[in-house]
C-alpha cells in the first residue's frame, strides 16, 4: 500500500504544528526525525538566556532586547546619557523618567555600565 506522504515528512508538519499551537518550549528538529540536530527553535515569550547591553554605548534597538525597556523608554535613557553623560552605576538608571526601583531591579541582570 502506497501512501502519499512519508513518516519524515508527516512527522515534520507534527513537529511545525506543535511549535505553531504552543505547549512547548523547545523543540528540537533533527532529534525527531532521528538525524543529527541541526536547529533548536525557542518559542517566543519562553525564559531565554538574559541579554547584557552597555547602556553607556548602546542604540535604541539594543536597548530594546533588554526585557522591560521599549522604545520610549530606550529613548529616555539615550536622551539623559547624552545629556548627562555616561552612567557610572547601574543605579545611575534610576534618575531616567519611568525608572524606579521596581523597574531597575528588573533589568539590572540584563544592563551594565
Amino acid at each position: 500500500m502506497k501512501y502519499g506522504k512519508s513518516v519524515k515528512q508527516v512527522l515534520g508538519a507534527l513537529v511545525l504544528a506543535a511549535f505553531f499551537f504552543g505547549g512547548l518550549s523547545t523543540i528540537v528538529v533533527g532529534k525527531v526525525l532521528g538525524a543529527q540536530p541541526k536547529a533548536t527553535l525557542q518559542l517566543q515569550g519562553q525564559a531565554q538566556s538574559p541579554v547584557m547591553v552597555n547602556v553607556n554605548k548602546a542604540t535604541a534597538e539594543e536597548l530594546i532586547k533588554v526585557r522591560g525597556i521599549g522604545p520610549v523608554m530606550a529613548k529616555r535613557i539615550i536622551e539623559y546619557r547624552d545629556k548627562n553623560g555616561a552612567f557610572k552605576a547601574i543605579e545611575d538608571l534610576a534618575q531616567v523618567q519611568g525608572i524606579g526601583g521596581n523597574k531597575l531591579q528588573r533589568i539590572k541582570d540584563q544592563v551594565m555600565v
